[in-house]
């Protein structure tokens, strides 16, 4: 019966059951070109020697592995915010991985899909330490830094008419030169996602002691691996990848659990999770045990999680809405 179900998968999916453009694109190249943020700690950093840590960077590791059998084979391309989604469109990059909100006005009007959660955060402002004691009151009126063309601006807007406070928004192209002005003492606070602000709170001048964070976050921004509208296979591909990384974390795999056991499955949950991932090898374009290839490059869900933005990581981060359902979070995994 295991035999026919890779061809009643293509016979019954709606998606045709070959390659699309993407990925023979990707498989012709034999490197993936991935979107990622300038220099943000705990999602896209690189360091002197050229090599890129972080959950965004972490992730085109995780779709190379799965793909091209190995993790190494990404070209990370630093991306302002103006350019992102031009990138994609224009086909410069193959897969957006760049601490972008998922959001329905961009899927219905930018010719962009979104794979699912790999983050879940929520707008917040940074402050300076001395202007903290009010809250958000201490904004009122004041001129706030953010990013020109982000999902940010607009909840800023809403914000103020539920809050009934007025803000100056002071609009930039990008982090560094929003940072560098509310750093400079140019803006009274810096409004982007918690996590993002927390990047910015580490590498302050003055040390991150001198800045705070504000209590509360008011907005629920989803934050998800991007794909072009014109290639649905590509985005099945994508988000297997994310569903298998969410599942080895349900099921206990982790890196180090498949080292030990040479890539032999330890139970029959695990082993019916490897088995089901290699029955969709084929009608997502892949070759069989991706989805082991995956957690040994980057680890579980979890496992990137915690290296990237929590306890290991230099955010340390809570995970918050980042836990499993399970567990009382908000991440979850697609059936296989």
């Amino acid at each position: 019966m295991r035999i026919l179900l890779p061809a009643l998968i293509c016979l019954f999916l709606a998606a045709p059951c070959w390659a699309g453009e993407t990925l023979n694109t990707v498989l012709a190249r034999k490197t993936i070109r991935c979107g990622v943020s300038p220099d943000i700690p705990g999602l896209a950093l690189h360091d002197a020697q050229g090599q890129w840590s972080g959950m965004d960077a972490d992730f085109c590791r995780a779709v190379a592995a799965a793909v091209l059998q190995t993790p190494d084979k990404v070209s990370f391309l630093p991306l302002p915010t103006r350019a992102r989604f031009s990138s994609l469109l224009s086909k410069e990059i193959d897969l957006l991985s760049r601490n972008t909100s998922y959001t329905l006005g961009r899927e219905s009007q930018l010719g962009v899909l979104f794979a699912g959660p790999l983050v879940i955060t929520g707008q917040a402002f940074l402050v300076r330490k001395e202007d903290s004691s009010k809250g958000l009151e201490s904004l009122r009126n004041a001129k706030i830094a953010v990013i020109k063309g982000s999902t940010h601006v607009h909840n800023l807007e809403d914000l103020a008419v539920t809050s009934n406070l007025q803000f100056q928004p002071v609009l930039f192209d990008g982090l560094e030169l929003a940072a560098r002005a509310f750093l400079d003492g140019q803006c009274a606070a810096l409004t982007n996602d918690a996590t993002v602000l927390a990047a910015v709170r580490l590498l302050a001048p003055k040390g991150e002691q001198s800045l705070t964070l504000l209590p509360g976050l008011y907005s629920r921004e989803i934050i998800s691996p991007a794909v072009r509208q014109d290639d649905i296979q590509w985005l099945m591909t994508i988000k297997a990848v994310l569903s298998a990384l969410v599942t080895a974390e349900e099921l206990g795999v982790t890196s180090a659990t498949l080292q030990a056991s040479q890539g032999k499955p330890d139970s029959t949950s695990v082993t019916i999770f490897f088995d089901r991932t290699d029955v969709l090898a084929t009608p997502l374009g892949l070759t069989p045990g991706w989805a082991g290839r995956v957690v040994a490059a980057v680890g579980n869900y979890g496992e990137m999680f915690e290296r990237n933005l929590g306890r290991k990581g230099p955010l340390k981060l809570e995970r918050g809405p980042n836990r499993l359902v399970r567990d009382g979070g908000m991440i979850y995994a697609l059936p296989f």
